[in-house]
């Protein structure tokens, strides 16, 4: 978007290797954005700019420089990495956290004592485009944390979290559905940020 744009990054900072990407604004108009190549392999090292196009360049190239900043300082702001992917956009303007990244932050917390998991198949069929697997699995996820009386347990099925737009929940059903239990069991002990799946659509006026 053109409101991301800054003409500081037309300047070349750590080498005399450039690296260029384009904006559109609402009217279609592009306009292109020049940062110096970065000459260390330290993300954390780049400047902001440099950060936010190289992403651009690679897993990010369909989203606008504003929200790839936004998204940086979200991951940051949650001691998070967006290079390994524990954040991602849904498309919408908003951002996610990943699964691995809310199970990882929560067992940083030390509170987990342990976490025992258990995937049965139901043996009911269900019919999921692209899916594998053609019984129902359900899983059980038991977390011990310290100092609560009782254990947290929480139990889900793959006919109701599903996602057909990411393909290894087709390829690796069972994985992804054990993934997805313990990454919102352990959010009980950790809480992250509301997801885009449990916020609200905005209101328009």
């Amino acid at each position: 978007m053109a409101e991301a744009q800054s003409t500081n990054a037309l300047v070349p900072i750590d080498g005399e290797y450039m690296i260029e990407v384009k904006e559109f604004d609402a009217a279609g108009k592009s306009k292109a954005i020049t940062v110096a190549a970065p000459t260390s392999a330290d993300f954390r090292a780049w400047s902001l700019m440099q950060q936010a196009v190289m992403l651009k360049k690679g897993p990010w190239q369909s989203r606008s420089l504003q929200e790839i900043i936004y998204a940086i300082a979200y991951a940051n702001n949650l001691g998070l990495d967006i290079m390994q992917g524990d954040v991602y956009p849904t498309g919408d303007g908003r951002i996610n956290t990943s699964n691995k990244a809310k199970i990882k932050q929560a067992l940083a917390t030390g509170n987990i004592e342990g976490i025992e998991v258990a995937i049965v198949d139901t043996g009911k069929a269900i019919s999921l485009d692209g899916c594998s697997q053609k019984t129902d699995l359900e899983c059980t996820v038991t977390i011990h944390v310290k100092g609560w009386k009782v254990p947290i347990v929480r139990k889900s099925q793959l006919s109701r979290w599903f996602n057909k737009s990411n393909p290894n929940w087709k390829g690796r059903p069972e994985h992804m559905l054990e993934l997805n239990t313990v990454a919102h069991a352990v959010e009980y002990v950790h809480p992250m940020a509301t997801e885009s799946d449990e916020t609200p659509e905005p209101v328009k006026v």
